[in-house]
């Protein structure tokens, strides 16, 4: 009896609970436990997917377009941020001439703050450094004192796309120049003996004699028949002060051999920085002011002794990996900013920030300090 009446009290509950369930209707289904594949030993925590991985992602059925960048006005300088008076410049070849900076020829040094921007290196078995200026939404009447070309030139003007002027340079140097690289080089020694048809030849002192003319150079591309089409990305511009500043920078002292260390003093009414060389101020006679910079943008680059010699003197050449990458400090506004840049043989270099971000620089001139290790400079 006891037996009779257990099965029938669970009889009863088994038919109570399956109306309770077939009311509430089917639970969820069970969620499965990923399995987690461990990286092999030494492999990055982000690893590129091969393609049979790439195979197993599965993507969302339709990616965003992304954003069109805002195109940036016709008239506005790629190396400077500022609007040409001819727009029509800014699609022709960029020219870069190369000007002597010992001391006679700083004493000599005319036409520089008309330059978009302005490079400084190291030449000449480690002893001085030159210059290269590049001119491209401004004409120069007068640039100098032109000196021969040298190592970094190449890569300078293959990022860039331009045009090279220079006075001569030692025979592998000049072989390079004409024979390899690719990118039309004036040279005033066999392009122009006289140097009075593209060039101008002022006094007799072979250190600062030889004057350079933008539109000298163009006549010369003219008369040659090189096509001066011309079409590169620029620099990024804002007039707005980056918020991500390593710290203020109103003085910078840059050391470089033979006595030609370099201080930029900060401006706050020019808004740029003013040069001084070898303990002097620089200014441009062409313009009756002082040379200032917007923008000092100083990189760290691998120089290599060559055996190329450049003088009597039996002195050897310096190459300057300009084309590969380093560490980077930008100075504007009285600020630093400090990052790496980036650069290859068909391109402009590229200053980057935290991120990858590029580092935006103030409208006008830059000089583009280069040197061997940033504890070359210092700043405060």
């Amino acid at each position: 009896m006891f037996h009779a009446r257990l099965y029938t009290i669970s009889f009863v509950l088994l038919i109570t609970a399956s109306l309770f369930l077939a009311a509430c209707g089917p639970g969820p289904a069970p969620t499965p436990t990923p399995t987690k594949t461990p990286f092999p030993s030494g492999a990055a925590a982000n690893p590129t997917a091969t393609p049979t991985q790439a195979a197993q992602i599965s993507l969302p059925a339709s990616t965003p377009e992304p954003a069109t960048p805002t195109p940036k006005p016709e008239n506005i300088a790629p190396f400077t941020g500022l609007p040409a008076s001819d727009p029509a410049k800014l699609k022709e070849l960029p020219i870069f001439i190369c000007i002597n900076n010992d001391a006679a020829g700083r004493s000599a040094h005319w036409g520089l703050s008309l330059a978009d921007l302005v490079y400084e290196y190291i030449v000449d078995g480690f002893t001085l450094t030159r210059i290269t200026a590049m001119y491209q939404s401004h004409d120069a009447e007068r640039v100098g004192p032109v000196r021969s070309a040298r190592y970094p030139n190449i890569w300078m003007v293959q990022m860039y796309g331009g045009v090279l002027a220079c006075s001569g340079g030692s025979d592998p140097i000049r072989y390079l120049l004409k024979m390899e690289v690719g990118f039309p080089y004036l040279d005033a020694d066999k392009d122009d003996p006289s140097n009075t048809r593209y060039f101008l030849n002022l006094g007799t002192d072979y250190r600062t004699r030889l004057q350079a003319r933008t539109d000298g150079v163009r006549e010369w591309l003219a008369d040659e028949g090189i096509d001066t089409a011309w079409d590169k990305p620029g620099f990024e511009f804002s007039e707005a002060v980056p918020g991500n500043a390593a710290g203020e920078a109103t003085i910078i002292d840059i050391s470089y051999p033979g006595g030609n260390g370099v201080e930029w003093r900060y401006d706050s009414a020019r808004r740029g920085y003013i040069r001084f060389q070898g303990g002097e101020q620089q200014f441009d006679p062409a313009t009756n002011q002082p040379i200032l910079a917007s923008n000092v943008i100083v990189i760290a680059a691998t120089h290599e002794l060559t055996d190329i010699v450049e003088d009597t003197l039996g002195t050897k050449g310096v190459d300057i990996k300009l084309h590969e990458f380093g560490d980077l400090r930008v100075f504007r506004d009285g600020m630093v900013y400090e990052g790496t840049w980036r650069a290859n043989q068909v391109e402009p270099p590229r200053w980057l920030g935290p991120g990858e971000a590029p580092i935006p620089l103030r409208p006008g001139q830059s000089w583009i300090q280069v040197v061997q290790e940033i504890p070359d400079i210092t700043y405060q």
